[in-house]
């Protein structure tokens, strides 16, 4: 007794079931599928693991998923996944999504090789070139519509077992009904229209696919496909190293980099044709991939002035492949500068004069280092020193008081600084310190200071202050004040330290008014006032400042008669 028959045995169903199931199987195991998305959404019949009544147990073998399965007959996981869409057919209880499945599952992609209707009765018609009348296990069992078992929609089926030339054992599923296993036989009236044999007529690879190009790091390689038997195809490429798939290398050419160099690399084509399954061929092996020196792509470049004192920084430019690393060493005079590898250089002063330049070696790797130089710099010319603040003389000029110089910090800071003051731009002899006394000799005259500051590779500093005002002497003023009817004669005798002979102006004023002026000469003047108001009157005489003298002013009370 088969499983069937046992389950069969422990069943019993009613003659009515066996009534309804033959009317149903006969004319819609496989009614309506997926073309582009019908718009009928009835639900498919509850699920049975009963064998419809009143069935040969030489045709159905096994009804529903639980009872095939106690039978040992299975459905390939469809059970779990059936509600999923497979080549854009309807889920669930259905003749072509459980077909699509057993083809997915056999290795063909999830997308239908046709374009057009899905419906079962199509397979067999739009996959012509692979459909003939020989059965075949993993073929797909298929039927026009109206044939028997099928409706208006044809149905499809799974080959689980050739018997023999005339007897099949498919399994299959049913739009509205339930999963079965059945055995089909030539002459019982329901042989399939057609077996339709997805991945069974096997691509075959003709001619090995190729690799060109030169295995050396930093050079692309070029994957041609070799040759098929069928055509139509489209490839798929995989590079390997060693043997090992490169990740990310999936297209038909390779730029080689470091990870390579020391490998022999080789391709894999897998060629994708609709309705069969897809056949991967490998390329015979590049030799060894071999170190390739980094390129240098774009000069490296000096910036900055060319002086002792200053900055030069290098720029690198740019390198070949990228993640170049870069090191530099200036050089002058065709000699590298001991220790200097950074990207900048401060210009020293045994460089004055003489132009630099980088050398710039990249570094990768799995590559040969490669070194370039820059263009030379200009010739460095010498430093320049400068002060922190500039320098200011401050004090009174005048005899008896001492100057001061503030003359800030100097840059570099080891620059010897040197004071020299000077009268009317003419150095004074001995007067180098930071302040200077002002004596009679100096009156009439400017004072300034310059500094000035020397160091080696360094152009000299010399800075001069403004001067000071004139140098002036303070004043003694002598006032003779004769009085007349109604006038007042005035001598006036001035004299200054360090002027030998006072020069200038006197003025005379009574209550604010200026009364007149007298002239000095050789340190004398004389003025007579006339018209003046009787009685005692307080006259103002003023020595107005001269190029040798500060300003004096006297007072003298005089009775007018």
């Amino acid at each position: 007794m088969s499983p069937f028959q046992l389950h069969l045995a422990t069943s019993a169903p009613s003659l009515t079931a066996v009534f309804r199931y033959l009317r149903f199987a006969s004319l819609a195991l496989c009614s309506m599928v997926v073309a582009g998305l019908s718009a009928f959404t009835a639900a498919p019949a509850s699920a049975s693991s009963v064998a419809p009544a009143g069935a040969s147990s030489t045709t159905y073998l096994c009804w529903g998923y639980a009872g095939c399965a106690r039978a040992g007959m299975g459905n390939a996981g469809y059970s779990a996944v059936g509600k999923t869409m497979y080549w854009r057919m309807y889920g669930g209880h259905n003749c072509t999504n459980y077909a699509a499945y057993r083809m997915v599952q056999s290795g063909l992609p999830n997308t239908r090789p046709w374009t057009g209707s899905g419906n079962a009765t199509n397979w067999g018609s739009a996959m012509s070139r692979i459909t003939d009348g020989q059965p075949s296990v993993g073929a797909i069992a298929w039927w026009r519509a109206y044939v028997s078992p099928a409706g208006s929609a044809g149905h499809v089926a799974y080959v689980e077992r050739v018997v023999d030339a005339n007897t099949i054992i498919v399994s299959q599923d049913s739009w509205g009904g339930e999963f079965s296993w059945k055995r089909i036989t030539r002459g019982g009236g329901q042989w399939p229209s057609g077996f339709v044999h997805f991945g069974q007529l096997a691509q075959r690879n003709t001619a090995k696919p190729a690799v060109t190009g030169t295995p050396q790091a930093g050079q692309t390689l070029t994957a041609t496909p070799g040759t098929w038997a069928v055509a139509g195809a489209t490839y798929r490429y995989q590079w390997r190293a060693a043997g090992t798939d490169i990740a990310g290398a999936t297209g038909s050419t390779l730029r080689l980099g470091a990870a390579q160099v020391g490998k022999a690399v080789s391709v894999a084509v897998t060629a994708v044709t609709t309705g069969y399954p897809s056949t991967t061929a490998v390329s015979a092996a590049t030799a060894t991939v071999r170190s390739s020196a980094v390129t240098n792509t774009t000069v490296p470049t000096i910036s900055g002035t060319a002086a002792v004192g200053s900055t030069l920084a290098a720029s690198a430019g740019s390198w070949s492949p990228a993640g170049t690393t870069t090191t530099f060493q200036w050089r002058s005079g065709g000699k590298p500068l001991t220790g200097q590898t950074r990207p900048t250089l401060t210009l020293t002063p045994e460089l004055v004069g003489k132009p630099v330049r980088v050398a710039v070696t990249g570094h990768r790797t799995g590559y040969d280092d490669t070194t370039t130089w820059s263009p030379l710099s200009a010739a460095t010319a010498p430093g320049t020193i400068t002060l922190t603040t500039p320098p200011v003389v401050a004090g009174t000029p005048q005899p008896g008081q001492r100057l001061s110089l503030t003359n800030g910090t100097a840059t570099p800071a080891d620059t010897a600084l040197v004071t020299h003051w000077l009268r009317d731009g003419v150095a004074v002899a001995g007067a180098t310190r930071s302040t200077y006394p002002l004596t009679t000799a100096d009156v009439g005259h400017q004072i300034a200071a310059q500094v000035t500051g020397q160091r080696a590779g360094y152009a000299p500093l010399a800075v001069t202050t403004a001067p000071t005002p004139r140098v002036r002497a303070t004043p003694t003023v002598k006032v003779t004040a004769v009085p007349g009817h109604r006038t007042l004669k005035l001598t006036v005798a001035v004299t200054a330290p360090g002027a030998d002979a006072v020069t200038g102006v006197i003025g005379v004023r009574l209550r604010g008014v200026l009364l007149g002026t007298m002239p000095v000469r050789a340190g004398k003047g004389t003025l007579t006032l006339s018209r003046l108001p009787v009685g005692s009157q307080s006259f103002r005489v003023h020595f107005r400042t001269s190029s040798t003298v500060l300003a004096a002013t006297v007072w003298r009370r005089v009775t007018i008669r």
